[in-house]
């Protein structure tokens, strides 16, 4: 039986690295995807800090930065994966994400600018 879906908004297979910032360290990720209300990512080298419930500073490569949740951690076949809810991010982050995702459906569609 597959994992129940949680998120309400359009998740977007998106490969972004980042870090998020533990006791003053940088732990490296990488995202599987993304959605307007959250990531499922992997931390780049295994960690047994990051546990459900904990808040998290988020910096990803592709203009975010904020404040995360993990709702979920989820282990199969060597690799965990964590779930992420957004929680609290600045105006900038937010139009940054806006814009990626309006780029990236854009892209997928394949549909031209009209000028």
């Amino acid at each position: 039986m597959g994992i129940q879906e949680q998120r309400s908004s359009n998740r977007f297979s998106v490969d972004s690295t980042g870090y998020v910032i533990i006791n003053g360290n940088n732990i490296d990720l990488k995202t599987h995807d993304i959605s307007e209300g959250g990531a499922l990512v992997e931390f780049i080298a295994p960690t047994s800090l990051i546990r459900q419930g904990m808040k998290l500073r988020v910096r990803l490569s592709i203009g975010f930065t904020g404040r995360a949740i993990v709702c979920r951690v989820n282990t199969r076949n060597d690799c965990t994966l964590y779930s992420l809810e957004f929680d609290r991010f600045d105006f900038y982050s937010d139009l940054a994400l806006s814009a990626y995702f309006v780029k990236y459906e854009h892209h997928l569609s394949g549909a031209s600018t009209i000028h």
